[in-house]
């Protein structure tokens, strides 16, 4: 009898013992820290409250930006292949001679019948052996004529300086009238059979950094290209179609405003109401 309790004794112990010197578990869940846990646990719900809200925001900016886009295309027809053009009158005298001096300078504004230039005129120094009368120059004795403007206008070149010497007719000073100014519009062939005479236009002008407002005065009947001295048709198999261009001209109102020939132009015509 005293064995078995000795034996359940040492039993006992041993499992004590045992016990007591066990490796402990470590398991993921007991290894981190719990305020950890907690802030994990709290941020996920946060992000989904964020997310829930920020998407209706982003799908109706995108709704918002596919509706713009949409209703740009339809109302509207828009180019940047656009420049501010003219017609500038080049002015000479209608005798050969010596440009004597130049009365104007570049940007003047001058009025018309205002005197521009004076050519001299070269008189007979003698005759050549076969009869015909040498002309030259003499200098004070030449006589003169005035070259004078046709036109109210701005000068906007000077070909020809002082000393040259010029044919009949050649120009000597180019004028530009700029109330006689105007948008040249490139339109692509798909969107020109929306385009009418007379629609209402907006047109940026890059030169003076703002908007004025035209009106489409005429469509060239024959694209860009006909006009090209180089032929645009390929006489090879391979053959890549090109958008090919027609010009439009936008009147516009510059008269209070500086002249600038060619600068460059944005247009926005309206084709819908």
């Amino acid at each position: 009898m005293s064995m078995r309790i000795e034996s359940t004794s040492m039993a006992e112990l041993d499992t004590r013992t045992n016990s007591e010197h066990a490796t402990p578990v470590v398991t993921a869940d007991n290894h981190a820290p719990k305020p950890e846990r907690d802030v994990v646990a709290r941020r996920r719900p946060s992000v989904r409250r964020m997310l829930l809200i920020a998407a209706p925001i982003v799908l109706a900016i995108g709704a918002f930006i596919g509706y713009s886009t949409y209703r740009e295309g339809v109302l509207y027809v828009s180019t940047e292949n656009a420049q501010v053009a003219g017609q500038p009158v080049q002015v000479g005298a209608m005798n050969a001679g010596r440009v004597d001096r130049v009365d104007v300078s570049l940007g003047s504004t001058v009025r018309r019948n205002d005197v521009l230039a004076s050519v001299a005129l070269p008189s007979q120094v003698g005759t050549a052996q076969n009869g015909q009368p040498k002309l030259g120059f003499v200098g004070t004795a030449d006589s003169h004529t005035n070259v004078v403007a046709p036109l109210d206008g701005v000068v906007v070149a000077l070909p020809a300086p002082v000393g040259a010497t010029v044919a009949a007719g050649q120009a000597i000073v180019t004028i530009l009238d700029p109330s006689q100014l105007w948008v040249n519009a490139n339109i692509e062939e798909t969107n020109i059979g929306r385009v009418k005479v007379g629609q209402p236009v907006q047109v940026h002008i890059d030169g003076f950094n703002e908007d004025v407002a035209g009106r489409i005065e005429a469509i060239t009947p024959a694209t860009a290209s006909s006009f090209s001295l180089l032929p645009t048709g390929s006489a090879s198999g391979n053959f890549t179609k090109v958008v090919q261009l027609v010009p439009v001209r936008v009147s516009v109102n510059l008269t209070d405003r500086p002249t600038l020939l060619g600068s460059s132009a944005e247009v926005k015509i309206r084709v819908a109401d």
